[in-house]
């Protein structure tokens, strides 16, 4: 069989440069392969608040890198590194987690505690601009985040039902952390459970409910303790499901601190939210919150000092978000305080928050 001269080139070069492709396609694999999936999340707020002292305009909040990337067969690496608005860098979550023991799920190092509902979401994605304002006064403002070992098992009961325990790194109180879990004594080590049950109420609607207990000792060497209780209702039409549906959802959560055997009830309170799904691009939602012995930013006394006291407010918001990458929310709120003592501001703020992501970011807590 006789070859062209224009074959015979064409097998000549590839004998000739077979090794290279093979080479620079495998460099490309485990290219791949070694390279972290990159997301970042870009958060902008803006309010008017005749209360606080401050001017109004639009300001920067974070922005938030997601880093996720198989380590080997047995170990996935997650981090959230968040750059925050007044130049402060926060490695919010850096964990592992493994699901080579069937049946349950292991998550290691610095961590968001697995504690009710909204303690579970990243700052863009609250709900509403602000955060309830018991979280502050309870586990924190973004929910319980340490290091520690948390394990989840999903039970073998006929409906879906996730049983997680964890033990933690005690740590005392700080801005992001009102427990205090301080002590150093050797069998300080602050654990927490939690179990969630959800069921199928029909083919569009869902209910969630859970149960969160944290328990750790304080600096002052007494018990302190969190416990909350949340339920869900959550509607998406089998059709259409990209245009309607809607989440009723509740929270209670309180501290306390156990002494001589007598428990002391802290900041307790809740809220009760409803977000309704308006068309493909556009959500409404109303919140109705009240927290006991708490602070707030606009509760101070006349030396400008906070103090604690009760705080009712409540939310209204509408919310356009031509993608799942992105959203622009309009916000109003309503609050008035009293501390029992003669001081009972009522704080009125109209807020604005835009948020941007671009690359790989995971489903957020369903």
């Amino acid at each position: 069989m006789r070859l062209s001269l224009r074959m015979f080139a064409f097998l000549t070069t590839t004998l000739m440069f077979a090794p290279t492709w093979a080479a620079a396609q495998s460099r490309s694999m485990f290219s791949n392969l070694a390279n972290p999936s990159i997301g970042m999340n870009a958060l902008f707020s803006g309010q008017a608040a005749h209360n606080l002292n401050q001017p109004y305009g639009l300001h920067f909040d974070e922005a938030e890198i997601s880093l996720i990337s198989v380590v080997d067969p047995t170990w996935t690496l997650v981090s959230n590194i968040v750059f925050v608005g007044d130049g402060s860098v926060d490695p919010e979550e850096v964990w592992v987690r493994s699901t080579s023991i069937p049946g349950i799920q292991l998550k290691l190092g610095k961590i968001r505690g697995t504690f009710g509902k909204h303690g579970m979401l990243h700052t863009h994605a609250f709900p509403f601009i602000q955060a309830p304002v018991i979280m502050a006064n309870t586990i924190g403002n973004e929910g319980f985040k340490d290091a520690g070992l948390e394990a989840a098992w999903l039970t073998p009961l006929p409906w879906f039902a996730e049983l997680t325990g964890g033990v933690y790194e005690g740590i005392a109180t700080d801005a992001d952390h009102p427990l205090d879990f301080g002590s150093t004594r050797h069998d300080n080590v602050p654990f927490l459970d939690h179990f969630k049950n959800q069921f199928d109420l029909n083919d569009a609607t869902t209910l969630e409910v859970g149960q969160s207990y944290m328990q750790g000792r304080g600096s002052d060497g007494f018990v302190h303790s969190a416990l909350g209780a949340d339920v869900t209702f959550r509607n998406v039409p089998p059709k259409d499901s990209n245009r309607r549906g809607w989440i009723l959802q509740g929270e209670y959560i309180q501290k306390g601190s156990t002494a001589g055997g007598s428990y002391h009830k802290e900041e307790h309170g809740g809220y009760a939210s409803l977000q309704y799904r308006l068309s493909q691009v556009w959500w409404a939602g109303i919140r109705g919150e009240q927290a006991h012995d708490s602070f707030t930013d606009f509760l101070v006394d006349g030396a400008g000092d906070p103090v604690r006291g009760k705080v009712t407010r409540g939310n209204a918001n509408i919310e356009w978000m031509p993608s799942e990458f992105s959203f622009i929310r309009f916000e109003y709120s309503h609050a008035k305080a009293d501390n029992g003592a003669g001081i009972n501001p009522t704080d009125d703020r109209f807020m604005v928050q835009m948020s941007y992501t671009i690359g790989y970011h995971p489903a957020h807590a369903y």
